[in-house]
């Protein structure tokens, strides 16, 4: 019986690899083009070799259409066996699909500090607000599962409620689970933590100098920290911020003697 579900594990997987990378898709806008070609007829028109998407950026756009897949296929599954009446396999597709809302899905996209919203009236918005005391309830715990499981709640409050005034602080928080003792994913957090502003630019927490410190003392991109370290020295939210980052962009620019 074992091996019988290994194998169907094993046929589920290669269907869902088989149906993510079918498909072809333009290298610069994603959009779903004939086998034959690698750009759009658009794109083609519009830009440069140079402007066109890099490998990685391909590679990246793969990965989320295979999450996106996998979990189509896995639901539509859940639905045939609904259908069917088969209530055994119905639960464990039901299981399979929890599971998978509650692994998280880090950012691999440098986003840098463009696209910071501008002219956006951030409002307080009753359900986002629960929804945030949940995910904050689940982040308060030590359990691992737990804080897998509030960066989910997080994720859907910035997905559902774009213009929630909690928007900024969620994904602080969700850069702060990152960051803490069961992940160790300096990287996400410090891009959640810049997504904290670009969400909100008038955000109460240092989220660039957090962000700038991660860079800095846990990556050790020190060129990305001075970067960050520079906008946070002008946009920081009070004055010790700014005055922490200004006198940390000091101790980087006199060279590398003085990276301690």
């Amino acid at each position: 019986m074992k091996i019988v579900k290994m194998f169907f594990v094993s046929v589920c997987l290669v269907f869902v690899s088989y149906a993510a990378f079918a498909a072809n898709y333009c290298l610069n806008c994603f959009d779903q083009i004939d086998e034959s070609e690698k750009y759009c007829v658009v794109c083609k028109a519009k830009l440069s070799v140079d402007e066109l998407k890099t490998k990685e950026e391909q590679l990246i756009h793969a990965v989320t259409v295979s999450r996106k897949n996998y979990r189509d296929a896995l639901d539509e599954l859940r639905q045939y066996y609904q259908d069917t009446g088969n209530q055994l396999r119905l639960q464990k597709t039901r299981r399979e699909l929890d599971a998978l809302d509650k692994v998280p899905q880090p950012l691999y996209t440098d986003e840098g500090l463009g696209n910071v919203r501008t002219g956006v009236t951030l409002r307080d918005i009753e359900d986002a607000n629960t929804l945030f005391k949940d995910a904050i309830m689940y982040k308060k715990s030590f359990s691992k599962e737990n804080r897998i499981t509030a960066i989910k709640r997080l994720e859907k409050l910035m997905a559902t409620y774009p213009d929630s005034d909690k928007v900024g602080d969620a994904a602080f928080n969700i850069a702060e689970i990152y960051a803490g003792i069961y992940f160790h994913d300096y990287e996400s957090a410090a891009k959640y933590y810049i997504k904290s502003y670009q969400l909100n630019p008038y955000i109460k927490q240092p989220a660039l100098l957090r962000a700038a410190e991660m860079y800095d003392k846990m990556l050790t991109d020190y060129e990305k920290a001075k970067t960050i370290y520079r906008q946070a020295s002008l946009y920081g939210p009070d004055a010790k911020s700014r005055k922490k980052a200004q006198d940390r962009l000091s101790v980087l620019e006199q060279g590398t003697a003085d990276k301690k």
